[in-house]
């Protein structure tokens, strides 16, 4: 009688790929015909660890197909194909025999016993592990070497510093100049205050790519300080590479990766110089202002993380209800309405009665009604003037930070001296040992001198930076003068009031928390209006 057949093929993604499917797929057929077998069905698993079981949809389906049709053999190239743990193997083989079903392998040509099943899954499984030991402290050899050993982080690009043989060196990282700016500029706005999720909305507003080429989220921004992860967390842009922080481990249950902390003792700590991007002064910045979250949010006295987030609107945090004092928050679709109404909460002092201020406001309407106020405070709090000295202040301490592009194109000239030293060493290296001269190393070695030339032509008509600021800081006080910020500012307040742009409002949010204490919103007969007292210096 001919023999029903179920195959089953798989390729992990230990530097396998999508060929080996196929290729077990041909023997599979080959070996099934020599046989005079029925091939009824064939099941693949691609990209997928020989360790997991659960997570197969392949092995998964083809044991459902035993339990729904008589089936003689169930073939595979090799028993590994079919699993490389030990507990896995015997539970499919279980299977099989309760079924009535015979295992073959293409390799051995015969069915498989218990116990050869039993040896090679130990086998496999032993290899496995093997190989994870090698790779861990292969990792650990690269990461002491000044070498990163994890994927490519934000604001780097991979190397392209050649070995001896003109291979590109593996573990190194160059920082990319643009990516560089935008993570620097993270941490200016983080360290004055503003929240990862509005820094995440300001870029997104601005078209900047997010890492990976998707939008930019909170979580990317902030990440998770006790595992390094996120912008402001990654130790790597103040030039430390740290390893093995984190160990991981398979869930029996569910088979998902879970991370356990490793002690500080078995990190694996690196300085690499050249990978700073984060000054110390400003990473330093940042973790102060980690320690002034982390105190709003010890000192919550509900939800903690109401007490972390930034304002997300011009007036966030500034409403109260007239009739019971508590606040103001957006209740649907960008309306605001007391919370302690909403919530149906028994107020103290209206004698434990709910608040029956039932007066909504929508959020475009009480921005611009707030805005309204502003220019007649600006004229006798002599606003202007505040802002002037502010931005002078802030833009003479950039300038004084900011590299002079003589020292920019000094740094430039000498990486550009030493790639093309590197290379022509590589070259030397290659006549004397008698092998043929490289086309792409000469070619590099061209591109090289035209950017030394370039940069030395620069450099010869670039003055060297003066000591003196005087000339800057005078342009500097021109350009903010007060009347010249009483024209920046109204154009802010045009756009935000005429056109409702949300970026002109985050740009105005320092200034109206300065002057405004709080809004108090009120109610009105009928459908008027809420009725709105702004207090405020």
């Amino acid at each position: 009688m001919t023999k029903t057949v179920l195959f089953y093929a798989r390729y992990s993604t230990d530097r396998q790929y999508e060929v080996s499917i196929e290729t077990q797929i041909e023997l599979g057929k080959a070996f099934a015909e020599k046989q005079g077998w029925k091939l009824k069905e064939i099941y693949s698993d691609a990209a997928v660890s020989g360790t997991s079981f659960n997570s197969r949809p392949g092995i998964q389906r083809l044991l459902r197909h035993i339990t729904q049709e008589r089936i003689d053999v169930v073939l595979c190239v090799t028993v590994d194909r079919l699993s490389r743990d030990v507990e896995h193997s015997s539970k499919i083989l279980k299977e099989l025999r309760y079924r009535d079903v015979e295992l073959w392998t293409v390799h051995a040509g015969t069915p498989t016993t218990d116990m050869e099943l039993a040896l090679r899954a130990v086998l496999s499984h032993d290899l496995v592990e093997q190989i994870r030991y090698r790779t861990r402290e292969g990792m650990k050899t690269a990461v002491r070497k000044g070498k990163a050993a994890t994927r490519l982080a934000y604001g780097y690009v991979l190397s392209q510093q050649r070995d001896a043989n003109g291979d590109r060196i593996k573990g190194l990282r160059d920082i990319d100049p643009a990516k560089a700016e935008i993570i620097r500029r993270i941490f200016r706005l983080y360290a004055d205050g503003m929240s990862p999720q509005d820094i995440a909305s300001l870029l997104n507003r601005e078209g900047v790519e997010g890492p990976n080429g998707i939008a930019w989220r909170d979580t990317a921004v902030r990440g998770w300080k006790n595992s390094g992860t996120g912008i402001l967390n990654n130790e790597s842009y103040i030039g430390r590479i740290v390893w093995n922080k984190r160990q991981y481990r398979k869930n029996p249950s569910t088979e998902r990766r879970t991370a356990r902390p490793n002690d500080r003792s078995e990190w694996v700590v690196t300085e690499v110089a050249s990978m700073r991007i984060v000054s110390d002064e400003l990473w330093h910045a940042a973790r102060v202002r980690d320690g002034e979250v982390k105190k709003l949010y010890n000192s919550g006295t509900t939800n903690r993380l109401n007490a972390t987030q930034r304002p997300e609107y011009l007036l966030s945090r500034l409403l109260e209800c007239a009739e019971c004092g508590g606040p103001y928050a957006i209740s649907g679709k960008d309306r605001y309405s007391c919370t302690n109404r909403k919530k149906r909460l028994p107020i103290e002092d209206l004698g434990g009665a709910c608040c029956g201020n039932s007066k909504t406001i929508t959020r475009h309407e009480l921005e611009e009604r707030v805005l309204n106020c502003l220019p007649v405070a600006f004229y006798s709090m002599e606003i202007f003037e505040r802002v002037s000295e502010k931005m002078i202040a802030h833009e003479i301490a950039m300038l004084k930070k900011a590299p002079s592009r003589r020292a920019q194109l000094e740094a430039e000239l000498k990486a550009a001296t030493q790639d093309q030293t590197s290379i022509i060493q590589q070259i030397s290296d290659r006549i004397k040992e008698g092998r043929p001269r490289l086309t792409a190393l000469d070619d590099e070695l061209d591109a090289l001198e035209a950017t030394r030339t370039e940069l030395l032509s620069e450099l010869a008509t670039t003055e060297v930076a003066a000591e003196d600021f005087t000339e800057k800081v005078a342009k500097l006080k021109a350009q903010f003068n007060p009347a010249n910020m009483e024209v920046i500012v109204r154009k802010l307040i045009f756009l935000a009031r005429s056109n409702a742009d949300e970026h002109a409002k985050q740009q105005l949010m320092p200034l109206v928390r300065d002057l405004i204490q709080k809004v108090v919103i009120g109610k009105t007969p009928g459908h008027q209006p809420a009725a709105l007292q702004v207090h405020g210096s």
